[in-house]
């Protein structure tokens, strides 16, 4: 770079946007000189186009969990005003960019923390049955040309499950065919990824194909879904009966949404249900009420015929219309373009398996791999939280072919850096209680995450994690070491720490800060979410601090 004639800052172009996509470390010295008689306005206009470009692939890449590529490229993108000659404020307009470019990445960056850190639980989906459930279809009367288009299917396809096709059930194929119609073929269309895996693994248990529609009545295909009843999952299930069947829930993770793990439970209820009452109907009613109610019905009423059953008082409206929806969704979904649907089917991704030990960010699993976190946690529907169980090996799934770059990439990641949460060293006399109190969260919440039983006293000098329950309770993310000893052997009281807003000045460093706070470099990236040491005059950084000034 030169000084223009006159004072002016001649700024070097090129192509920053390559910069930014293939991490190179320096911006200035790789941009090429621009003619002198270029006016410094245009000069200074395409220097801050540039750096905008940066900008946005930072903005790219964190929407894609990629937190360190991100923070590279937003280090760039201010590498460009700092590197001027004259510096960010030479010029007011170069100035104001540098500001903008300031407060976006700030904004950004604290968007990514709300977002969570690692422990803030996943949202679930609503559950179709809460919807379908409710409908009145049993009152309705089919039209002739469902009942005969749906005879025709049946006699032309070949069915494990003997479908029936009595009012209740083609009157549930009219309301596919109509009000839920975009719901029929979403949630056909979802399931098309799950239904070979569902297809086997019920003929490997001994229970009809056919009854894999069961889950699309029951979740639209969807691992997320979540009753108002509490039950989770393609298959729904409540708490209690996952757990009969093995299905571990913890605060770390919940294989009522590992849709292979569920799917073999859901089979081996409704073969045990089957068991029960001999018949595959009734199976499925006592499948969405409970076997207590099958029973009690048959007792009542002297029949084990779920459609006579279903006229009596024996079931509530929800089961009156499950049994039926799961007869139409069969007939439908096995000959979809008889009743007008398109249906594209998405294939299964393909997926290896990779042993993680301890808690390890999704976001860096993503980047290591080179995928988004959307892609990885739609891999792995059965973690709670963005992050690998803390305390254990888990057995993360990534793309085909991307497990060996995983665990070489997670060699080279310092286990500070592998997820982003906040530890408290436990001083003497402290309970759950206490420090849950102190980081405004719940005992349990840091029993569950740490694998506690919340009977049993702490070790003093343990490390446990604290989760913090949403972005508008965060606490400092930092660790709180053991308070000093005293000649008696007492313990000397830790001040709280207050927060403090400190504007970066000309020469500072993150070392000299932390020195001058009381505080560790590693406290002031977490607490900013800064990934380098680098910062710039003008920046503003959150402190905690004990010291009094």
């Amino acid at each position: 770079m030169r000084r223009a004639p006159g004072g002016g800052t001649l700024v070097a172009l090129g192509m920053l946007a390559s910069a930014c996509a293939h991490g190179r470390a320096s911006v200035a010295t790789e941009l090429p000189h621009v003619s002198e008689a270029r006016p410094q306005e245009d000069r200074t206009a395409a220097l801050i186009a540039e750096a905008d470009t940066c900008l946005a692939t930072g903005i790219a890449q964190l929407k894609d969990g990629h937190l360190t590529s991100a923070r590279e490229s937003f280090d760039r993108a201010i590498d460009a005003y700092l590197t001027a000659p004259g510096g960010a404020y030479a010029t007011p307009k170069l100035g104001d960019a540098y500001r903008r470019t300031l407060e976006t990445i700030h904004l950004r960056e604290v968007e990514a923390l709300a977002a969570g850190d690692g422990f803030a639980e996943t949202q679930p989906e609503p559950a179709s049955i809460d919807e379908v459930g409710e409908m009145a279809v049993a009152d309705w009367t089919p039209s002739e040309d469902t009942r005969r288009t749906a005879e025709e299917a049946v006699r032309q396809e070949t069915n494990d499950f003997p479908v029936v096709l009595n009012n209740a059930v083609l009157s549930c194929v009219d309301l596919y065919q109509g009000r839920l119609r975009d719901w029929f073929s979403a949630a056909l269309t979802r399931g098309s990824q799950y239904l070979p895996r569902i297809r086997q693994i019920f003929a490997e248990e001994g229970v009809p194909q056919d009854l894999a529609y069961l889950a699309m009545v029951e979740s639209a295909f969807r691992p997320a879904a979540l009753s108002r009843a509490r039950a989770k999952g393609v298959w729904q299930f409540i708490s209690e009966t996952g757990r009969r069947y093995g299905l571990q829930q913890d605060w770390w993770v919940d294989e009522r949404s590992d849709p292979d793990k569920a799917t073999r439970a859901a089979a081996r209820y409704l073969r045990e249900l089957y068991g029960m009452f001999s018949d595959w109907n009734l199976a499925m009613a006592a499948y969405n009420s409970g076997e207590a109610t099958v029973a009690k019905g048959i007792a009542r009423y002297g029949t084990k015929d779920f459609w006579e059953l279903s006229r009596t008082r024996t079931f509530r409206r929800e089961t009156k219309n499950y049994v039926p929806l799961i007869h139409a969704a069969i007939v439908v979904a096995k000959a979809p373009e008889k009743y007008g649907f398109s249906v594209t089917p998405e294939a299964a991704p393909e997926a290896e398996k990779v042993p993680v030990q301890g808690a390890v960010d999704l976001r860096v699993i993503a980047e290591c791999v080179g995928g988004s976190v959307d892609q990885v946690r739609a891999l792995n529907p059965e973690l709670r939280r963005l992050s690998t169980p803390a305390g254990r090996t888990f057995e993360v799934k990534v793309p085909a072919g991307a497990g060996e770059t995983l665990t070489r990439c997670l060699a080279s990641v310092p286990q500070d850096k592998r997820v982003q949460f906040r530890t408290h060293v436990v001083a003497r006399g402290q309970t759950l209680y206490t420090i849950a109190r102190r980081y405004g969260t719940r005992s349990q919440d840091i029993a569950s995450a740490n694998g506690l039983a919340a009977e049993k006293p702490l070790a003093v000098g343990s490390e446990l994690i604290i989760p913090i329950q949403g972005p508008g309770r965060r606490a400092p993310a930092m660790t709180i070491r053991p308070a000093t000893r005293t000649a008696s052997n007492a313990v000397a009281a830790t001040p709280e720490p207050v927060r403090v807003s400190y504007r970066v000045r000309p020469g500072d460093t993150l070392e000299s800060i932390a020195t001058q706070y009381g505080t560790t470099i590693r406290d002031l990236q977490s607490w900013n979410g800064l990934h380098t040491t680098r910062i710039a005059a003008g920046n503003t950084l959150t402190i905690y601090t004990t010291r009094k000034f």
